[in-house]
C-alpha cells in the first residue's frame, strides 16, 4: 500500500469501538496513527490488526486534555476520529474522572486540529445519552432527535447516588457537557475542518479485546447482566459495534455539511423478542428475562438512513455475536 493513501488519527483504539473502528478504517484503504498513553499498548495493539503491520503507526499521547501533545501526533493527518473518552465505573470523582477528560479531551483535539490546514473532518464520537436528560440512563421511557440543537441543563454540583445509578448519571453528564462543549467550539471557531458528531445507542457486538469471560466489559456486560438475571440493564435502543464502524467510514466518503450529527441505532427492538430469541436459538444460556419489560426508548435516525444510507444490522445478529463469543470463550477456558 502506498503511503499516499489518506492518514486517519484515531484516539480511543484500544477500546472496543475504537478498535472496530480501525479495524474497518483499514480495511477501507485508509493508514491510521493510533494514540496509546505508554509505549508497552503498542504490541497488543498492533496484533489485533493482522496484516496491516505497513500501514498503522502509533504515537503517544500522554494526557488528551493537552492541546500541546497533539502536536506531533497531528503532523500529516487528513482526518480525525476522537473516540477517547472515560467510561462508566472508571473512577468516583467527577470533575477528575468524567468531566475532565470528557470535556478537555474533547476541546483539546478540536482546538489543536485549528493549526494544521491540511485536516478535513474531525469526527467526534459521542453518545445518545449526550442528547437526552442526565437521568436517561436510569429512565424508562424517552424520545431522542438529532440536530434539534437542544440545550440540556447539567447542575455539576448535583449529588450523585452511590454504585451503578451514579456512575451512569456522572457518565450521561459528562457526555452532554462535551457535546455542548463541541457545539459551542464549532459557533466560536467555524473551523476549516468539517465537524461532525456520531451519537451511538447501546453498542453491542463482537469484541476484538476480549480474551477472556470475566474481560467482558461495557454494554456487552451489560446485556449478558440482563439475561442471566433478568432484570434488564440496558434500555431496548441498540446498534451492532460494526454499524458503528461503518458510520466513520461513510462519514469520511460522504460530503457533509460542518455541524452535522448522526444518531446510530437499529430501531428500538424488543425485549420480549429477545427472551425469546435466546430460549430459542441458545437453550444452554440461561435466559432469565421474563416479560413484562418496562421501558421504550423511541430514537430517531433519519440523518443516517438518509445521508449516510446505513442498513442497520438486525437484533438477532447483535445477539447471536455477543452470545457465541462468550459461549466460545467459556468453552476454551474450560479446556
Amino acid at each position: 500500500m502506498s503511503g499516499t493513501n489518506p492518514l486517519v488519527f484515531v484516539t480511543g483504539a484500544t477500546g472496543f469501538i475504537g478498535s472496530h473502528v480501525v479495524a474497518t478504517t483499514l480495511r477501507a484503504g485508509y493508514r491510521v496513527r493510533l494514540s496509546i498513553r505508554k509505549a508497552e499498548q503498542e504490541a497488543a495493539l498492533r496484533e489485533l490488526f493482522p496484516g496491516h503491520e505497513n500501514e498503522i503507526e502509533t504515537c503517544i499521547v500522554p494526557d488528551i486534555s493537552q492541546q500541546e501533545f497533539f502536536k506531533e501526533a497531528l503532523q500529516g493527518v487528513d482526518y480525525i476520529f476522537h473516540l477517547a473518552s472515560p467510561t462508566p465505573g472508571r473512577g468516583d470523582n467527577f470533575q477528575q474522572d468524567y468531566l475532565d477528560p470528557a470535556v478537555r479531551g474533547t476541546e483539546a483535539i478540536l482546538y489543536a486540529a485549528l493549526k494544521f490546514p491540511q485536516i478535513k473532518k474531525v469526527i467526534v464520537v459521542s453518545s445518545i445519552v449526550a442528547l437526552a436528560p442526565v437521568t436517561a440512563l436510569v429512565s424508562k421511557d424517552l424520545e431522542v432527535a438529532d440536530n434539534t440543537g437542544e440545550v440540556i441543563p447539567v447542575d455539576v454540583s448535583m449529588p450523585f447516588p452511590e454504585g451503578f445509578a451514579g456512575h451512569a448519571l456522572k457518565y450521561a453528564a459528562s457526555k452532554v457537557l462535551a457535546h455542548q462543549a463541541t457545539r459551542s467550539f464549532l459557533k466560536d471557531n467555524r473551523p476549516h475542518y468539517t465537524l461532525v458528531t456520531l451519537h451511538p445507542t447501546f453498542v453491542l457486538g463482537h469484541s476484538l479485546i476480549q480474551k477472556a469471560p470475566e474481560d467482558i466489559s461495557g454494554m456487552n456486560a451489560l446485556f449478558w447482566a440482563s439475561i442471566t438475571s433478568g432484570k434488564t440493564r440496558i434500555a431496548n435502543a441498540w446498534v451492532h459495534v460494526s454499524d458503528v464502524a461503518d458510520a466513520h467510514v461513510k462519514v469520511l466518503e460522504t460530503d457533509i455539511k460542518g455541524g452535522t450529527e448522526f444518531i446510530l441505532s437499529r430501531p428500538s427492538i424488543s425485549w420480549e423478542q429477545v427472551a425469546k430469541f435466546i430460549k430459542s436459538n441458545y437453550p444452554a444460556v440461561d435466559c432469565k428475562l421474563e416479560p413484562p419489560f418496562e421501558g421504550n426508548w423511541k430514537i430517531d435516525t433519519t440523518a443516517a438512513d438518509r445521508i449516510l444510507g446505513i442498513q442497520w444490522r438486525s437484533e438477532e445478529k447483535i445477539i447471536e455475536d455477543v452470545i457465541d463469543q462468550q459461549l466460545g470463550l467459556m468453552a476454551k477456558a474450560r479446556n
